[in-house]
């Protein structure tokens, strides 16, 4: 009896395993290409996991096959995974504008938006050259489907390929990472007992060794794991881990950061002095929704907002678990606007926003989130040298 491997995946995503669903749900359109509900699911567990060159292969394959019906939920995923490649962003929408189950006024919409991003890369292309912007990852849907994901390995019957490269990796502090999140797709007792064993090596970086975790989890893996990090040894329950266990900013940060946003949204005149004052003094951790939409309408540009994320990630990563509990939100919101006028200064850019609060809790709470990332203002320095 043949198993159903898009319910198998569905099963293993509704329990956060977006590694082994992602596995189930590849066989199955392969098995059956018209399961629409297999793609969809595909694309949102290798988007769970934010891996990116997957995503945008898979939205590619979908894209590229007429007889799959529309599918409005991967919308904004196609969005922010084309956001940067106008050729494949035209393309889906053309490709969308076709599909069964779109209304008259998607079709009209997906062709204007494809006419408009076309003329718009049209003027790029003149300015400098196709060649180099396809250096730039501007790549038509077409040539991201054709590119080779690791889960076509897994199909191709190279699993013992794919160890034996893991292992290699695994040597490596510049590709540890590229292992981890390749054996969490990897269904198979090797690929626990490796990532495991990452876990518990103090020689691979502190940030490689909580991806490790995190991939067991995506792996399907619960209960204890033994995880070693600055000289001590902790047990991690992956049934319900503490503190909690993400690829995304932790919840834990969310109040802070609405203080963050706030205080911008008031900088730029959308919110009062007064407003601000009364929830950034509080400890509230809901942002009223008043105040949110106020902060909606700043829009505060998310390249900021990136950059701060990225630095509470690096240092929750680097230090998990012996992260610090994440009171007095205003001292960490002013934490993260120091962090977000250090890059735009060392950006060559100008802070517009104002002088920040003196609050030297936020000093201390900035340079332990600095001290993941040494060589922050260093990588901006050369991005901007090679530029």
């Amino acid at each position: 009896m043949s198993q159903d491997f898009s319910a198998i995946g569905r099963r293993h995503l509704q329990n956060d395993s977006y590694g082994v669903a992602a596995f189930s749900l590849y066989r199955a359109i392969h098995e059956r290409p018209a399961d629409a509900g297999a793609w969809n699911g595909l694309v949102l567990a290798l988007s769970l996991m934010r891996k990116e060159y997957d995503t945008q292969t898979i939205l590619a394959r979908y894209a590229l096959q007429p007889n799959l019906p529309y599918d409005k939920q991967m919308m904004p995923i196609a969005f922010m995974m084309y956001r940067n490649s106008p050729p494949a962003m035209s393309g889906w929408a053309r490709a969308m504008a076709g599909r069964a189950g779109t209304s008259a006024q998607e079709k009209m919409t997906f062709q204007s938006m494809a006419v408009d991003i076309e003329e718009s890369y049209r003027k790029l292309v003149e300015e400098r050259g196709e060649e180099a912007l396809k250096r730039q990852g501007m790549l038509t849907l077409e040539e991201f489907a054709a590119r080779t994901i690791e889960l076509d390995w897994v199909k191709q019957g190279a699993a013992d390929t794919l160890f034996a490269q893991a292992e290699e990796w695994l040597k490596d502090d510049n590709t540890v990472l590229t292992a981890v999140r390749m054996l969490c797709m990897l269904p198979d007792p090797r690929s626990e007992r490796l990532l495991r064993r990452v876990c518990r090596d103090e020689g691979i970086p502190g940030k490689m060794r909580t991806h490790a975790l995190l991939a067991l989890r995506w792996l399907g893996v619960r209960g204890n794991v033994r995880l070693h990090k600055m000289d001590e040894s902790f047990v991690i329950d992956l049934n319900d881990p503490k503190p909690e266990l993400t690829i995304s900013v932790p919840s834990a940060y969310k109040p802070a950061l609405d203080r963050m946003s706030l205080w911008i949204a008031k900088e730029l005149g959308k919110a009062t002095p007064e407003e601000y004052e009364s929830f950034a003094s509080s400890e509230e951790t809901q942002l009223p929704e008043a105040l949110a939409a106020k902060v909606k309408e700043a829009d505060i540009p998310g390249i900021l907002q990136e950059v701060v994320h990225t630095v509470i990630r690096s240092a929750y990563d680097e230090y998990y678990p012996l992260v610090p509990g994440i009171k007095g939100y205003r001292s960490w919101g002013n934490a993260f606007l120091m962090i977000m006028k250090e890059y735009v200064e060392a950006s060559g850019g100008t802070w517009n926003y104002g002088a920040l609060e003196h609050d030297e809790t936020a000093v201390l709470h900035r340079n332990w989130l600095m001290s993941a990332t040494p060589d922050f203002l260093e990588q901006i320095a050369a991005h901007r040298t090679n530029g």
